[in-house]
């Protein structure tokens, strides 16, 4: 099973340098801000070739939750091609005792041991970063993160955008942009081009604000 994650969680800047092959590199995409919820910093992207027939999970959108409780109502992500099917979307609160944020990780639902706690998105109750365990959230933050699973259909290219969330807090329905790149191809053979705000980003080597590791 191949997967890779984020070793460095949200602390620290590393730069790392990746092969252009299999499952492709992760960079740092667009700054795209949040909402006063949902606060998002920085969004990433990656960028890879797989078979026609593969099935992988995303994990590469993290973001910090500043008021709450919040109860997602649906995630929707905006994709361009049609070389992939989305096949479902959950969230996990991240915490002191779980595994490492993922990038991406073969097959769907997930199943890897750094992916446990995820449930439906539908319905997902995000706690008040004020009133949540100091264990759990040692410097009294929360982040979650979005996990969508992807099926590949069809020879091509495919982009997603970002993702449209609808949740509700304090008793109002609200929708909110979070900026999450990823560009897919398939068959695995093709090299699979992706670009940032500038324009294409080399497939070598990229930067990114958190170690990427491979298991």
């Amino acid at each position: 099973m191949s997967t890779r994650f984020v070793r460095a969680g949200m602390a620290g800047v590393l730069v790392v340098t990746l092969a252009a092959s299999g499952c492709g590199s992760p960079f740092l995409a667009s700054d795209q801000l949040g909402d006063d919820v949902f606060a998002q910093t920085s969004s990433y992207g990656w960028g890879g070739s797989f078979a026609v027939g593969y099935r992988l999970t995303d994990g590469v959108t993290i973001v910090r939750i500043d008021k709450g409780p919040v109860t997602i109502k649906s995630i929707e992500p905006v994709m361009h091609g049609g070389s992939t099917r989305l096949l479902g979307a959950q969230v996990r609160l991240l915490t002191a005792s779980r595994g490492s944020p993922v990038v991406d990780s073969e097959g769907w639902p997930p199943t890897h041991r750094d992916l446990d706690g995820a449930e439906d998105a539908a319905g997902f109750v995000i706690p008040d970063p004020g009133a949540v365990d100091p264990v759990d959230h040692p410097h009294g933050t929360v982040h979650i993160e979005i996990l969508l699973g992807y099926e590949f259909v069809g020879e091509g290219r495919t982009v997603r955008r970002g993702l449209n969330v609808k949740y509700e807090t304090g008793g109002r329905q609200r929708k909110v942009f979070l900026g999450s790149y990823m560009a897919v191809c398939a068959p695995a053979a093709v090299p699979c081009q992706h670009e940032d705000e500038n324009g294409p980003v080399p497939l070598a080597a990229h930067v990114t604000q958190a170690g990427i590791g491979y298991l």
